[in-house]
């Protein structure tokens, strides 16, 4: 047998076996598309959308305030569905409502459509780390350092490349780090596709529960039958 690559080795210590390495390359692909639009959104809306500052506020605030509905609304739906279907779901949803914000100037179609994308983001990130906890196991804690890693990378990446394009200052360039956002979406569901469900959380819950103690009324017996 030749010798593990360090490559492999990695892989080895990443817990979670191969949907907690996928997971993580849909960590780190979604954090691209999130740096793109974080970098992008203010100078989209002000020179493509044409808003003011006034409106750009109320849109950000309102659309913001509403994603912080996506946290329990997704941990709610994880509890009653299979969850690589739902972060799946999710993860389209994310990219339409990107695309939606490129066909319309109107303000209050504005956010409607950003405050889908803003609770599909929510929703998304607290389902990707249920589906990591699944899947580490007892690990879990260890899996969400090189998950954390993973997001600062790509978050990084994307602020990076929308950095670079941005020099350009077009309105083009703003329309295509959108669309940019939108395919890190689609990508991030089609690696999602390729992961198995992972165990359920009552599996789990089973799994990490401690051996109940005898009963006194079992001792008894035990001690009745061994005399």
């Amino acid at each position: 047998m030749g010798k593990p690559t360090r490559r492999t080795a990695l892989s080895d210590r990443i817990p979670g076996g191969r949907d907690g390495r996928r997971m993580l390359i849909v960590t780190f692909v979604d954090r691209i598309g999130s740096g793109l639009w974080g970098a992008t959104a203010t100078l989209y809306f002000t020179f493509a959308a044409g808003l003011s500052t006034a409106e750009i506020g109320v849109l950000l605030g309102v659309s913001g305030a509403i994603g912080i509905a996506g946290p329990p609304l997704g941990g709610l739906l994880a509890d009653r569905v299979r969850l690589r279907p739902l972060l799946i779901t999710v993860q389209l949803v994310r990219a339409a409502a990107s695309l939606a914000l490129l066909t319309t100037t109107d303000l209050r179609l504005l956010l409607a459509v950003a405050s889908v994308g803003s609770l599909g983001d929510r929703a998304a990130s607290v389902l990707t780390k249920l589906y990591a906890t699944r899947v580490a196991g007892p690990e879990r804690v260890r899996y969400q350092a090189f998950s954390r890693t993973a997001m600062n990378v790509g978050w990084a990446v994307g602020g990076l490349v929308a950095a670079a394009a941005l020099t350009d200052g077009t309105v083009t360039v703003y329309r295509w780090l959108l669309i940019g956002d939108a395919l890190s979406f689609v990508a991030s569901a089609l690696f999602t596709l390729g992961c198995a469900e992972p165990p359920s959380a009552s599996r789990i819950a089973a799994q990490s529960a401690p051996p109940e103690p005898a009963s006194a009324e079992t001792a008894s017996a035990s001690a009745a039958a061994h005399p």
